[in-house]
């Protein structure tokens, strides 16, 4: 049989065949490679997701009263006290690593961990130990007399945990009361 008799509709189909197999293992692996990849930004972002969670529950809040006292010389605030509590229950606030800031127009001070002019109360402590979990209040007494807040002055306190959860509140001082009182501030 001569070559030129030779029928090439068969090879160019097993060519066709052969191509189209290739285009879908290089198809398959792309889509592997691109699932791979998939998996691994979910995996992030779920890891993200998580440590996000962990950072908002270690929130907490002070309560809505303040309380002051005036001394009796100047008139200046004594200390001031209030409560904290968690705002979620998912962490807990370790109370011994607490940073306490007090800013005026005059002055910027800042108690660290374990300084003497904080005193820290339980008022409901549910378990022992120094860490602030869901459904505990503490009361927290911070001795001011040193920063000078005096009659109709506005402060504000930051409160800082070692995790970096912070709460604030902003009060001011009437200017009409006399000394030696204890005060709501508002």
């Amino acid at each position: 049989m001569p070559r030129e008799d030779r029928d090439e509709e068969a090879f160019t189909g097993l060519e066709a065949a052969i191509v189209f197999i290739a285009f879908i293992v290089v198809a398959s692996v792309f889509a592997y490679a691109v699932l791979g990849v998939g998996m691994t930004t979910s995996q992030k972002s779920q890891e993200t997701m998580h440590a996000a969670l962990g950072e908002a529950g270690s929130a907490f809040r002070p309560g809505y009263m303040v309380i002051a006292k005036l001394d009796n010389d100047q008139g200046h605030v004594d200390f001031i006290e209030f409560d904290l509590e968690t705002a979620t229950d998912l962490a807990a606030i370790d109370m011994g690593s607490m940073t306490y800031t007090i800013a005026t127009n005059e002055a910027l001070v800042t108690f660290p961990p374990g300084d003497p002019g904080v005193t820290v109360t339980w008022r409901y402590q549910r378990d022992a130990g120094d860490f602030l979990e869901t459904g505990e209040v503490v009361t927290v007494k911070l001795m001011v007399g040193t920063v000078g807040i005096r009659r109709g002055d506005t402060f504000t306190l930051d409160i800082t945990a070692a995790e970096g959860a912070t709460a604030s509140l902003t009060r001011t001082v009437p200017a009409g009361v006399g000394k030696n009182v204890y005060l709501e501030l508002f």
